[in-house]
Parts: structure tokens; C-alpha cells; sequence
């Protein structure tokens, strides 16, 4: 058979691998797309912030690249308060006051999957390090409940001698201790979380409400919301260690490296305290009656939302001066970012 040339055989054997070569190339292709989309998804999940808008029962959903509300999710409960996210960012949980629920959020489908009943007065949350559990203040029960965050149900409850009001909860690095203000009783109650028991109770400011634990887990930094100061709490003793001055009504803080930033409500700013001196070292004028902040992933920006003025507004922690403006949902109270 002259060169070059292929037998009928040859031929139609070439024809079959040319085919089962193309159906392969399609079938990468399409993986090639469905990765990538995914990829997209996922891009998209980490790159959102939210905001809980207690006058609508909403949540704004955010671009944080290009600072454009994306999406309003319907909490399916009345007065949404607080918000925290799961470790990989897949669900987003709210609480409801009025209804006493929790929310819980697909964060891919911006979709309430389920509510969860967990008391009167369901004001804030708080998450145990290794994701597993969800620690709710009721804020007129005289118990936390706990919420498995695998089967989304209430598996346990923390007793309390009595109701605390509206407090906030946060957990150490290593999750064996637990932190939670009453605002009622104007103190700190430190939590065994393993024992699930009240340990001891540290006196603190009138109207205390929001803290966080110092990420090496040795301060306790809270609002004193019903006066004009923020106080720490040195964890190994249980004492108070410092009551600094920040104005009327300070809301929530955080901590970007070795300065803590306050919304102060009172006073349409946000103060900057340095960690170490323990004095205010500066002040940004921002909307009226500033509320939640968090920071950005990177500490690199701050989002503060405000009461009255319904927008989140973007700090540049660097200047730090407000570098953009986001039109929210009615009341928003709080914000959290994606990771």
C-alpha cells in the first residue's frame, strides 16, 4: 500500500479516536467552566459584607470591591440585631429580636435555609473558635441556649440565676472560657464552656453591652453603652484594669493591630484608642448614631453603619479618614465581613 495513504479499516479507527478526542476536549471544557464558576462563587462569598437592618428585617448583602449592594435578604423575623458568619463563610446567622429567632443563611443563594427558636428577646451571638457551636444571648431568659451548628438545633442551654437584657457574648482563642454582659446587672459573666457554668461575674459600667476578647485571649475590651467610657479586663485576675473616657454612648469596637476603634453613638464619630497607652489618640467624624463596625480581612478598612443616617460608610484605617458611602436598609445595627 502506497505511503501516506490508510486502508478503510485505518481510517475509520482514526475517525473513532478523532471523535472520542473531541467528546473528551468538550467534556474538559466543561469542567473548565463548572471550576471556574465555582471559583467565582466562592470568590464572590468572600468578598461580601453584611449588614443586619433592624427597622426592616433585612440584610444588605455588599460588594466590598465595588461597594454596591448586591442583594436584600429577608431575615424572616422582625427586628434583626446581630450577625456572625461560620469559619468557611457558608452560612450567615441573625438574630430576630421580636421573634425570639435565629436565621440562618445560605450564603451562596443569599436564602434563609431554617429559623431557629431561641428565646425572648434573641439579641446577639456568639460563635465558639472551632465553628461548632453558637452561643445566643436571650436577652429576657434566665439561660443561653446553644445551637449546633452542624443539625441547626438547640442541643443545650448555659442556666442563669436570672435574665441579663441584651448583652453580647465572645469566647477566647482556646474556647474554654466564654464572656457575656448584662446590661441589667452591669457586669461580665465569665463562662466555663466545657462545665457550661457561670464561673464569676466582674462589675462593670451602667448599660454594658458590647465586648471582644484581645486576640491573645489576656483583655476583655467592652462598651460601657449607658455612660461615655470603654473599659479593659485583665482575664487572669477578672479585674478590671482600665475605664478610659471615649464619649456619650460608645456601640461596638474592634481591634486592628495595636489600636481599637469605638463607634461612639452618641457623638457621630469613631475614637481610636491605642492598646497599649490605653488613651484616645484620635477621632473620625463619620454619619449619625454609628453602631456596628468591623474590620475588612486585611485591617485595612473599617465599615461602620449608622442608625440614623441608614449607610455603611468605609474608614481607610491608613489616614484614617471615610472613603466611600453605602445606602443600607432602615436602622442598620450590624456589620460583618467575609473572610
Amino acid at each position: 500500500m502506497p505511503r501516506g495513504r490508510l486502508s478503510k479499516g485505518g481510517y475509520l479507527m482514526s475517525h473513532q479516536v478523532y471523535r472520542k478526542a473531541q467528546w473528551v476536549l468538550l467534556f474538559i471544557g466543561l469542567l473548565g467552566i463548572l471550576f471556574g464558576s465555582a471559583r467565582d462563587v466562592v470568590a464572590q462569598m468572600s468578598n461580601r459584607i453584611y449588614v443586619a437592618n433592624m427597622e426592616d428585617g433585612t440584610i444588605s448583602v455588599i460588594d466590598a470591591a465595588n461597594l454596591q449592594v448586591v442583594a436584600t435578604i429577608d431575615a424572616q423575623g422582625k427586628q434583626t440585631h446581630d450577625l456572625w458568619l461560620s469559619p468557611d463563610d457558608k452560612w450567615l446567622f441573625a438574630t430576630n429580636m421580636e421573634t425570639g429567632t435565629v436565621s440562618v443563611v445560605d450564603t451562596a443563594t443569599n436564602q434563609v435555609k431554617t429559623t431557629i427558636p431561641t428565646g425572648k428577646r434573641t439579641h446577639a451571638l456568639g460563635l465558639t473558635p472551632d465553628g461548632k457551636e453558637l452561643w445566643v444571648n436571650a436577652g429576657e431568659e434566665d439561660y443561653i441556649p446553644i445551637v449546633d451548628t452542624e443539625t441547626l438545633t438547640v442541643v443545650a442551654n448555659v442556666p442563669l440565676e436570672e435574665p441579663v437584657g441584651n448583652g453580647h457574648i465572645w469566647f477566647t482563642p482556646d474556647g474554654k472560657k466564654a464572656y457575656m454582659t448584662s446590661p441589667k446587672l452591669a457586669q461580665v459573666l465569665v463562662i466555663d464552656v466545657p462545665g457550661r457554668k457561670v464561673l464569676t461575674r466582674i462589675p462593670v459600667g451602667k448599660g454594658c453591652t458590647f465586648l471582644q476578647v484581645s486576640p491573645d485571649g489576656r483583655e476583655i475590651w467592652g462598651t460601657n453603652t449607658g455612660e461615655s467610657s470603654i473599659y479593659v479586663i485583665d482575664t487572669e485576675s477578672n479585674k478590671v484594669k482600665a475605664t478610659i473616657e471615649v464619649g456619650k454612648n460608645p456601640q461596638h469596637l474592634t481591634r486592628v493591630g495595636s489600636q481599637v476603634f469605638i463607634s461612639v453613638g452618641g457623638q457621630d464619630e469613631v475614637a481610636i484608642v491605642d492598646a497599649k497607652s490605653l488613651t484616645v489618640v484620635g477621632r473620625i467624624p463619620v454619619g449619625k448614631k454609628p453602631h456596628g463596625i468591623w474590620p475588612s480581612p486585611d485591617g485595612k478598612r473599617l465599615y461602620v453603619v449608622h442608625e440614623e443616617t441608614a449607610d455603611l460608610r468605609v474608614i481607610d484605617v491608613a489616614s484614617p479618614s471615610v472613603v466611600g458611602t453605602v445606602p443600607t436598609g432602615k436602622k442598620p445595627i450590624a456589620v460583618v465581613a467575609s473572610q
